[in-house]
């Protein structure tokens, strides 16, 4: 079976093929799920700590909670490493598109699918330094709460990683379904002028 249309010469067995785009979906709904989850956490997390701190400035002689101020420089990455990966899935980043619409429907295809290999490329390579930097940074700590440093490195690791998943999976799609199979942003996303 050929790829939809556009005469690309990419072939992929119709088994194969559903078979890797529900496998890509399965992927992308335990993605969405994790990020959503890391969302609601840290988030509620954010929101409970600085009103609590705000609250315990009016009403302690202290003025507030030592440690809150580092509670949230170490959630924050989570909760956007995760928001970002959302909108990614979504189609909900910065592009501009002035080539692919002059192609012709394989010519698209093969240009989408070579950029999303090299964003993945470079996802993960992102990743891998954020680790390396996280190993350098681990050995400095917050401090009050003594929580190492490297924490936002690992958030920006991961969500390297994730974005490089979500990547591929839009591309495998792209590949066997064609250009259209590109995720669409909300229509309140899309600039009108």
């Amino acid at each position: 079976m050929t790829g939809t249309g556009g005469g690309s010469g990419v072939s992929a067995g119709p088994a194969a093929g559903r078979g890797a785009l529900r496998a890509a979906d399965l992927v992308d709904r335990g993605i969405a799920g994790l990020c959503r989850l890391v969302l609601l956490g840290t988030g509620l997390a954010l929101l409970l700590v600085l009103g609590a701190n705000v609250l315990a400035r009016y009403l302690l002689d202290t003025g507030g909670f030592d440690w809150a101020q580092e509670v949230p420089e170490r959630l924050f990455t989570w909760f956007i490493m995760a928001g970002v990966v959302l909108a990614a899935q979504q189609g909900g980043h910065v592009a501009v598109e002035w080539l692919p619409p002059r192609l012709p429907r394989g010519g698209r295809r093969v240009l989408l699918v070579a950029g999303h290999a090299l964003v993945v490329f470079a996802f993960l390579m992102l990743a891998w330094q954020s680790m390396l930097v996280a190993e350098i940074t681990a050995i400095e700590h917050s401090p009050v709460l003594r929580l190492p440093t490297s924490h936002g490195y690992y958030a920006l690791a991961a969500g390297c990683v994730l974005l490089a998943v979500a990547t591929f999976t839009i591309g495998l799609r792209v590949l066997l379904r064609g250009p259209e199979a590109l995720p669409k942003p909300a229509s309140e996303e899309i600039p009108t002028s």
